[in-house]
């Protein structure tokens, strides 16, 4: 009869290399996820930072900034920023390409419809007026107004159409002057309401979600070893 000892030693030496090799691709596993999962907190981490601090400053400071086209082939343009500060907003309007040095333009916020409208001869009334702007000899002027107790989200609002319109100079006895310039306050359909900041922080929030996944899996497969 035959002995049967050679077999037996194979066959509890195949157990135990098949043992030694997933002992080992579980190490590897538990290797290769708990690197990925370092790495990606590690990101997660400096994203919410980083995208963190970007919201505190904008929700600080939450500012628009439009530009203005000329109206009636004035060859007049501009900036306005309209910026949140403490109680109120501060509207800053930098204009280029005023025909005449030392003339003051007077300029508003109208209220209940478009600079399509005004261009047309349909003007808004004037709600909110700003500070006058006296040009300069290289065609530039600037002014600074703050509109008190709004935001800048209401001024951008549905609710009804606004524009910034900065008039040609004003002679005595031939009441407001035209529009040369003008800029609507439309809604802004690119954010649709959710600020950029907010998608980013999302995404952080997500990545640090699949890095906590894979530290739990992590120790699963520690655990079972």
């Amino acid at each position: 009869m035959g002995f049967a000892f050679g077999s037996t030693l194979a066959t509890a030496s195949d157990v135990n290399t098949a043992a030694a090799r997933s002992t080992y691709r579980r190490g590897k596993m538990v290797h290769h996820a708990g690197g990925f999962a370092g790495f990606a907190l590690g990101i997660a981490v400096l994203a919410a930072v980083v995208v963190g601090g970007s919201t505190f400053a904008q929700e600080e400071a939450q500012g628009v900034s439009v530009r203005l086209t000329q109206s009636r082939d004035s060859g007049v343009s501009g900036t306005a920023t309209l910026q949140d500060v403490e109680g109120g907003v501060k509207v800053t309007l930098q204009m280029q390409n005023l025909p005449e040095a030392g003339i003051k333009h007077i300029n508003h916020i109208h209220a209940g419809g478009t600079c399509a409208d005004d261009r047309a001869g349909r003007t808004a009334p004037v709600t909110i007026p700003l500070e006058t702007i006296t040009a300069h000899k290289d065609g530039t002027g600037s002014a600074t107004t703050t509109i008190e107790e709004v935001s800048v989200a209401e001024l951008f609002g549905e609710g009804k159409e606004r524009f910034i319109l900065l008039h040609a100079e004003a002679r005595k006895g031939e009441g407001v002057p035209p529009g040369i310039a003008c800029a609507d306050l439309a809604p802004l359909p690119d954010t649709g309401g959710i600020r950029p900041a907010t998608v980013f922080l999302a995404g952080a929030i997500s990545v640090l979600g699949v890095a906590a996944g894979l530290f739990i899996l992590q120790r699963r497969i520690g655990a079972e070893n």
